[in-house]
Parts: C-alpha cells; sequence; structure tokens
C-alpha cells in the first residue's frame, strides 16, 4: 500500500513544510467580489490584513470538481495505490460531496472523511492517521479508527464582534442588533458537524471559566494537544496558551492562524481553541 492524504484548505497546514504524501484542494475567499485561493496567500496575516480592511460581506467557494479530478490525478499519476480525503463537515460545506464525486472516478481505492469539523481537529485527524500508516496498520484499519475518532472532535470560537456573522447569515439582524447594543459575547461551537450557540454572556468571564472547565475535563479525559487559533490577533492566542498551560504544563498547546474559511465567517479578531482524542 502507498497511501496519500488529501485535504483542503479548511486544514491548516504550515506550507512551509514538504509533505510528499500531502496533497491540497484550495477553497477560494472572495473579498470586494474579487476571489483569491487561500493556497495563494503569501502568509495568514496578508489574509488577515484584508479582512481587517474589507472584510465585511466577504464570502468563500469550494473547491471546484476540476480541482479535485486534477488532484486525484495528480496522486494516481505518482503510483498511490489508496487515498485517504479529508474535509470539513458536509452540513457546512460542500467540500465533502465534490471530492466524492470525483473520487469515483479513480481506480485506487479511496475513503473520502466528513470530519465533521475544520481547522486545528481538522489537522490531528490527519496527523493521527499518518501515525497509523507509519505503524503499519491497513488501510481499513486506518479508516475505522479514524472514523471514530472524529466523533471526539470539539471545535470553540469566540467571534470578536457579530458584524460578518450576520453578513453570512448566522446571526439574524434583531440579534445582531440587540447584542451589540448589551455587548452580548458570544461562545460558538462546531462538534459533529454543526456550528451551535454554546454560550451567551455580557461579559468574558462567564466564557472564559466556561471554557477553562470543557478544556479540563478534555484533559482529563486523555487529549494531549490543544489549538489556539486566531484571526489577526496572536497576541490574545497566546494569553489563552498561558491559561491553558496553568491546567496542565505538559499539554502541548499550538498557536496557529484559524483558517480564511472560518475567519471569513465569524470575522477578524476571531479565537478558536479546539482539539480531538486520539488517545480512546
Amino acid at each position: 500500500m502507498k497511501l496519500a492524504w488529501l485535504i483542503d484548505t479548511t486544514t491548516y497546514i504550515d506550507q512551509n513544510i514538504d509533505e510528499k504524501d500531502l496533497f491540497v484542494v484550495s477553497l477560494s475567499t472572495i473579498i470586494e467580489d474579487k476571489p483569491y485561493k487561500d493556497i495563494e496567500f503569501e502568509s495568514s496575516k496578508s489574509c488577515f490584513d484584508m479582512l481587517k480592511e474589507n472584510g465585511n460581506g466577504a464570502k468563500t467557494a469550494q473547491p471546484t470538481p476540476q480541482d479535485f479530478i486534477e488532484t486525484y490525478q495528480q496522486i494516481e499519476d505518482e503510483g498511490y495505490t489508496h487515498v485517504i480525503a479529508i474535509h470539513p463537515s458536509s452540513s457546512l460545506s460542500g467540500t465533502y460531496a465534490s471530492s466524492l464525486s470525483n473520487s469515483k472516478n479513480f481506480p485506487m481505492e479511496i475513503h473520502v472523511v466528513d470530519s465533521g469539523t475544520g481547522s486545528f481537529p481538522q489537522k490531528e485527524l490527519v496527523e493521527y492517521g499518518r501515525k497509523l500508516y507509519n505503524e503499519n496498520k491497513s488501510f481499513d484499519e486506518i479508516v475505522k479508527k479514524l472514523e471514530s475518532v472524529k466523533e471526539t472532535s470539539e471545535l470553540y470560537l469566540l467571534p470578536r464582534n457579530l458584524q460578518q456573522l450576520k453578513n453570512s447569515g448566522r446571526v439574524s439582524n434583531g440579534k445582531y442588533l440587540l447584542s451589540s447594543l448589551l455587548h452580548i459575547k458570544l461562545l460558538l461551537k462546531l462538534e459533529h458537524g454543526t456550528i451551535d450557540l454554546e454560550l451567551k454572556s455580557r461579559g468574558m468571564k462567564k466564557i472564559e471559566a466556561y471554557l477553562i472547565a470543557r478544556m479540563k475535563e478534555a484533559i482529563d479525559k486523555g487529549i494531549t494537544s490543544i489549538g489556539v487559533l486566531h484571526a489577526g490577533n496572536e497576541e490574545e492566542a497566546h494569553i489563552w496558551k498561558e491559561r491553558i498551560l496553568t491546567l496542565n504544563s505538559n499539554i502541548n498547546v499550538y498557536v496557529e492562524p484559524l483558517v480564511p474559511v472560518a475567519s471569513v465567517h465569524t470575522g477578524y479578531g476571531t479565537i478558536g481553541i479546539g482539539w480531538i482524542n486520539t488517545t480512546e
């Protein structure tokens, strides 16, 4: 078995690292009616700067069928016999459905995973699968474990304001106006494929205490890594990192940019915190 991994830009991968078995299709970010492929941004900072200046009304677009056809063809041409594709929740994006549909045109043994999540937990799912492959697990064993472990993912999002959530249809005009007037803070949660309002508060202390409690519970259950994600406000992300390390100094805490598709829908300045439990 020669196994390739196919992902998209809802998974954050450091583009300076050359991973020969990893293939990426790009979503697009549309700012002021001009599309930019996420993979072509010079840096995450350049994307965040554009969102800060002109992000109201920004949109995203999934990869085209041709993007998938060309990438699956490249994988075949490079001699891979098996492929595992991991994509964001099918309830939030058509990327999974497009990948699955186009995969049927190729002779490799392919399994397409609807991760039900995105960003850091999705990246951890990919890394866990690659670890299993290096341990000489069979294709079926890897697929079975990935499909099981994905159910443990949690991703919380703290938008700085509701403007872009309103623009993208996640929050009604009435709720936006009321929340703005009362300075309501929201905590959103992406779990099992859907984004829900987890908590709202007139200040941050209640939300911070809630998140700390959820992370402590997850650490007690055995998670070893937590991702702190930021849409342009890295300093705030490092503050969260220090809070997490007070819970357990041995936990791996990664500070990373929030992927463009999430940043577009939640807005500049969003903080995300996520994990997945690969020890179960």
